[in-house]
């Protein structure tokens, strides 16, 4: 999904930029204002422009000088200019040192808004649809090298298994068939969930994740959850612990997707704890929203990782052999987003991790 688009507008006259403004004002744009070339460039520095206007006559640096320095730098040079000056359209060195300067348009004062603001619509439907084929093109690369890197481990296994058992030299015992048969199941297993994985990534990307809304009890949903990992826990030797309380959540959700969201959370807060840590769940109603908080006793996550561990293919353990897309918590934020609800996560690197949920109720 595209963000709204952003457009710059420099003009050393407080009323044109605000004139400027409001022409250009909409629900899909983001208009960012700078009184002087200085200014200007600070906003360049950290914002992704799709289009700006440069006043030409302007003190401490005119536009040409601007746009000459967005033009010598990687992040700016590719932003669509036009500039605009109070010079007679008979005059036709402005015009001339607009286009050399880079420049896509030379907008003579007074100006014909309705001619500038369709110019404007343009290069917005311009700028979105660059950023939707590089966000498509990305979604493929991302595809690609999951299907050719992560999904090759689990089907090598699959192929050298199915081997074995089809060759007659080995004298394999019914016990060793049926875990040669369980090895190829969990492995069947993993890859249609990196495919599932794939699928709701590029939903997400494109903003179009598919929720069917339903009466649920998210309480309910989530002891199933917890429940079907209580034997991994105690395999593993962990402690895992759910407090309901009496409360009933009642809410419009889809149940699938909250059994995802859960079975994201739990399983890896199992999957990353070690033998004698402990795993406690709690949910509670406050007000018109449940809160749920997954908290276990683990390694916990640096710092440096936290703010990132929602973002695609991020994983803040490298002591962990990777078993996924790297997509997990990316798609459990998206199912809380779709919900109307919040997700946030902290930690402290060897005392353990909280990941604090709220989700929306019926009334």
């Amino acid at each position: 999904m595209v963000d709204r688009v952003k457009c710059l507008i420099v003009d050393d006259v407080e009323e044109n930029l605000l004139a400027l403004e409001a022409v250009l004002r909409g629900e899909d744009r983001e208009i960012f204002k700078a009184k002087s070339g200085p200014e200007a460039l600070e906003l360049l520095l950290v914002h992704d422009f799709a289009l700006a206007f440069l006043d030409i006559h302007m003190p401490t640096m005119s536009g040409f000088e601007l746009a000459e320095l967005m033009r010598g730098t990687e992040r700016s040079k590719r932003i669509p200019i036009i500039f605009i000056t109070a010079a007679s359209p008979n005059e036709p060195l402005p015009m001339f040192r607009g286009y050399e300067s880079g420049a896509v348009d030379v907008l003579f004062k007074p100006i014909n808004m309705e001619i500038l603001r369709q110019k404007a619509a343009v290069f917005f439907e311009l700028h979105r649809q660059r950023e939707e084929l590089k966000q498509a093109v990305q979604a493929r690369e991302d595809v690609l090298a999951i299907v050719s890197h992560d999904m090759r481990t689990p089907l090598s296994v699959v192929h050298t298994t199915t081997s074995m058992l089809l060759n007659p030299k080995y004298k394999l015992t019914p016990e060793q068939i049926r875990e040669q048969h369980e090895r190829i199941r969990r492995n069947a297993d993993l890859m249609n969930r990196m495919i599932g994985d794939l699928m709701d990534m590029v939903s997400l990307r494109s903003g179009q994740l598919s929720i069917n809304p339903k009466p649920v009890v998210v309480n309910d949903v989530l002891k199933e959850a917890v429940t079907a990992h209580e034997a991994p826990a105690r395999d593993k030797g962990l402690e895992l612990a759910y407090d309901s309380g009496n409360d009933v959540m009642n809410a419009d959700a889809d149940r699938a997707r909250l059994m995802q969201l859960f079975q994201n959370l739990v399983g890896n807060a199992v999957k990353f704890t070690k033998a004698g840590d402990s795993i406690r769940i709690v949910s509670r109603t406050r007000g018109a929203q449940a809160q749920i908080e997954i908290a276990d006793t683990g390694p916990g996550i640096a710092a440096d990782d936290l703010p990132h561990i929602f973002d695609p293919y991020y994983s803040a353990s490298t002591k962990h052999q990777k078993t996924g897309t790297g997509l997990g918590l990316y798609i459990a934020k998206g199912i809380v987003d779709a919900h109307g609800g919040t997700i946030r996560c902290t930690s402290e690197p060897g005392i353990g991790t909280t990941f604090s949920i709220t989700l929306p109720l019926t009334p």
